[in-house]
């Protein structure tokens, strides 16, 4: 039973360092807004979309609430990261004014 604690407690903090270090991995999203413009946006995985508005609308020169970020037919919420969305490294989103 004490071995069995033993393990439990050196085995833990890998997988926290381990999700520690994946949250701090940058990843390049490409926002194409089918107009002739494209975005490339360093973030990490654990921003929001949110987050990618503002950084997208500094570049753009517009207003983060203009923004409407997509893929196909999914509109992304503000408040939910990439990493929720499943949105990684090299992925391309579509980028809408409104």
């Amino acid at each position: 039973n004490n071995t069995e604690q033993d393990r439990y407690r050196t085995r833990q903090p890998t997988t926290q360092d381990k999700s520690h270090h994946h949250q701090q991995t940058m990843i390049e999203i490409t926002l194409d807004d089918r107009l002739g413009k494209k975005v490339r946006i360093k973030c990490n995985e654990d921003d929001t979309i949110g987050d990618l508005k503002k950084i997208a609308a500094m570049q753009l020169g517009t207003q983060p609430e203009k923004l409407k970020i997509q893929k196909w037919y999914t509109v992304y919420k503000d408040h939910i990261t990439l990493g929720d969305y499943e949105i990684h490294d090299g992925m391309g989103l579509e980028l809408y004014y409104q």
